[in-house]
């Protein structure tokens, strides 16, 4: 009887420690992607920005040596990041290319046009700006019309900003969770042990040396959990940089080593705050206390 108990105990010990380092590989994983985003949000919010394409569509009558002319003119301007001509023909090889079918034989021309692509530092993107610069465009005798996606521009300017409260609300939220589910597992840990906690307060042994092996077992469960946590995190950052090139320019070597050792600190005062905390409370109580 006296063995199945002790089995029985143990087993609970060992589904709570158990439960303590999936806690903390849980809590290593979206700290670590949080923190990527976070880390990254001006990046990404440039990035997206200085990728909107604005089509000037040049009237056929215009020749190419005006065209070059006007190409120059644009690539002076200090709110221009980009400017790529995209001549009429080949607009329609590409258009060939999606369709699969020659409509040039079809037709017999091509009603296409020539397209210069403008694209602008992310520092002159807001609306005004853009009605402005794009108004100004559409006086070029030589532009026909003026082509952007004005939806992709008002859905950046308006959802970006939003995006760092909301993830600033998700990294305070998942770093409580994270708190909770380490907190409540060691907690549950020292419980199942405060009687043997309070027997070696009573043989005498120091309040030092009782905390002492519970701290160091779970940093250590905390350690693997750390290491663990961290190879999966570097495992999808290279996956996605590998796949991915404008990921590759977002996440450098030093904001990755940055992200590892943070979230590991993080989990690691957790988990000695938490064994420190309980074994002290448990240090404390009275012996017809443990009882309750």
């Amino acid at each position: 009887m006296r063995l199945k108990t002790e089995t029985f105990f143990k087993n609970r010990i060992f589904n709570y420690k158990l439960s303590i380092f999936f806690a903390s590989t849980f809590s290593i994983l979206i700290m670590g992607i949080l923190s990527v985003i976070y880390i990254n949000y001006d990046s990404i919010n440039r990035s997206l920005k200085e990728n909107v394409s604005y089509n000037l569509v040049l009237s056929d009558s215009v020749p190419e040596t005006q065209i070059q002319q006007m190409i120059k003119s644009l690539v002076l301007m200090d709110s221009v990041k980009s400017v790529n001509f995209l001549s009429k023909q080949n607009s329609a090889d590409n258009l060939i290319n999606d369709l699969g079918q020659d409509f040039l034989n079809l037709l017999g021309y091509n009603p296409l046009s020539n397209i210069i692509e403008v694209k602008f530092f992310a520092d002159y993107f807001n609306t005004i700006d853009i009605v402005n610069k794009m108004d100004e465009f559409s006086l070029y005798t030589e532009v026909e019309s003026v082509v952007y996606d004005k939806d992709i521009i008002d859905i950046i300017e308006k959802y970006l900003e939003k995006l760092s409260i909301i993830l600033s609300v998700f990294a305070i939220f998942f770093l409580l969770v994270a708190f909770t589910l380490i907190n409540s597992n060691i907690r549950l840990t020292i419980y199942s042990e405060r009687f043997r906690i309070k027997t070696m307060q009573l043989v005498g042994a120091t309040k030092k040396f009782i905390q002492k092996p519970f701290i160091l077992s779970n940093l250590t469960i905390t350690l693997i959990s750390c290491f663990v946590g961290n190879t999966f995190l570097a495992s999808c950052i290279y996956f996605l940089t590998k796949n991915y090139d404008f990921i590759t320019n977002l996440i450098t070597v030093y904001d990755s080593v940055l992200i590892f050792v943070i979230t590991s600190l993080v989990n690691l005062f957790i988990s000695f705050f938490s064994t420190w905390i309980f074994v002290r409370k448990y240090l404390n109580l009275k012996t017809d206390d443990l009882y309750k």
